[in-house]
């Protein structure tokens, strides 16, 4: 994935720890609620049984005798319950004792009864789980034990009434280290889970972006081909949204291309015509007032109206290959024998100019379009003779080439000037020959490397070391055959 996919995933990532960081931090606050409300009923149904007990009393406001009362109510269960042997399995944790503890203060605040016996005596009054139930609201608070442990607790209250009056105040109180264990199993299994959310969640979101941004990918790299002159295909893309988006693209690109491509050659037609046509027309009109030049201007006209045909004859050819996106391929076309059947085409050319023309290689098979791909190294074939001393070599070789087909023409002439190897293939651009001095149309080149792109191919035009030119189609992506 691309920078921006890291970005999003990097605050995806922060996003969502600083959400399981904050949902973890209120595991505990929650818990205590929890654990809170079923103290509280707790304390209520210890509350109701010392009512009940203390409800046929005429006068409770005898010395000690609310104290009395409440000791032997609640005393004999405490005591019990402490010799109790617990084995409770809740969980993953085995709870061995019973860790609740109850206080009971009178209508002043003043503890009467301790079941740990060291609180017998205080005043409480001003603890909120003391004060606020005797103002007849809900008390409870979370603080430290007096115990030497000083572990934390929760403490909540419920009111004793009698003749409804508050008479006392039953405290419960839940030691926290005892929650602590089931508080941390809890977290545990809350990171556990947000991992695996967490996993699942990146695996889709991966799958999902891969699927999404894939063919957005395909899709670019189209166009950009597009845009460095290449004629790829159209990709196969699996989201019809996307693909139907692609398919547009594609359309307006192909109009957009057509028109300017029209544009182009009507001018670059109308620019070259421009010139042997003025030399045609001057030619005529001084053949009127010079008819003993007749000879040498009839000859300045056919030679002219050649070169009108040659740029009309090449720009057919190119525009019929530059309005191609694909071409139609032959498997298993024997390169040495068709380098072999053009080689033969030039020998009256050769014999002509007294070039030597051979061939070297070795039958290798490609895929390819035979028409388009013999126009091609016709134009090689004929640079190399065009820019070839007299008594020289022009050799065509047919080898594999790093595991790919490789067609190669060599020359011994001049070379190319340093100024002129970036141009080459540029429409109309064209060098002297050495032989007569003119320009050839300037297409044949630009014609071969269109070739070369609509069969995935690569055309590398270099000077030799010493002296010459070799002029090398590759064929990448075909293994020899």
């Amino acid at each position: 994935m691309d920078s921006n996919c890291h970005r999003f995933f990097f605050v995806l990532g922060i996003g969502f720890y600083y959400l399981i960081d904050r949902t973890e931090d209120s595991i505990r606050p929650r818990y205590m609620e929890t654990v809170e409300e079923s103290v509280n009923d707790t304390a209520h149904l210890f509350a109701s049984l010392v009512e009940d007990k203390i409800s046929s009393l005429r006068n409770i406001s005898e010395p000690n005798l609310l104290e009395t009362q409440v000791f032997q109510i609640l005393n004999p269960v405490f005591e019990k319950t402490k010799d109790r042997s617990l084995q409770a399995k809740i969980y993953s944790q085995t709870k061995t004792r019973v860790d609740l503890q109850i206080y009971v203060t009178d209508a002043k605040g003043i503890v009467i009864y301790d079941s740990e016996g060291y609180r017998k005596g205080l005043d409480y009054s001003r603890y909120n789980d003391v004060l606020l139930t005797l103002q007849g609201k809900y008390g409870a608070r979370s603080s430290k034990l007096l115990d030497p442990e000083k572990e934390g607790a929760i403490f909540v209250a419920a009111p004793v009434f009698y003749k409804g009056k508050i008479s006392a105040v039953l405290t419960v109180v839940k030691p926290k280290i005892a929650l602590l264990p089931f508080i941390e199993l809890a977290k545990e299994k809350f990171w556990q889970i947000s991992i695996f959310v967490a996993v699942v969640i990146s695996l889709v979101f991966t799958i999902l972006a891969y699927l999404v941004f894939h063919p957005i990918r395909r899709l670019s790299r189209y166009v950009s081909e597009l845009r460095s002159g290449n004629r790829p295909s159209f990709p196969k893309i699996g989201i019809k949204e996307i693909g139907e988006l692609g398919r547009e693209m594609d359309g307006l690109i192909r109009e957009l291309e057509g028109k300017e491509y029209i544009e182009n050659y009507i001018q670059t037609l109308t620019h070259e015509i421009k010139s042997p046509l003025s030399s045609i027309l001057a030619s005529a009109e001084l053949l009127e007032s010079n008819p003993e030049r007749k000879q040498t201007l009839i000859g300045n006209i056919q030679t002219e109206g050649k070169r009108i045909q040659s740029i009309i004859e090449k720009l057919l050819d190119l525009s019929s290959l530059e309005g191609t996106w694909e071409l139609e391929m032959e498997a298993n076309i024997n390169l040495f024998a068709l380098a072999d059947e053009i080689k033969s085409s030039f020998s009256d050319l050769s014999e002509k100019k007294n070039i030597r023309l051979e061939i070297l290689g070795e039958p290798l098979f490609v895929k390819a379009n035979r028409f388009f791909l013999t126009l091609a190294l016709r134009n090689l074939i004929q640079n190399a003779l065009e820019f070839s001393p007299s008594g020289s070599t022009v050799q065509i070789q047919t080898k594999e080439e790093e595991g790919v087909p490789v067609c190669t023409v060599l020359d011994e002439g001049e070379g190319i000037p340093g100024y002129a190897l970036s141009k080459i293939f540029d429409r109309f651009y064209s060098l002297p020959r050495p032989d007569s001095g003119k320009k050839s149309s300037g297409l044949g080149l630009s014609f071969v490397k269109q070739v070369a792109v609509l069969h995935g191919a690569e055309i590398r035009v270099e000077n030799r070391a010493g002296k010459g030119v070799s002029a090398r189609f590759i064929f990448l992506g075909q293994l020899k055959l």
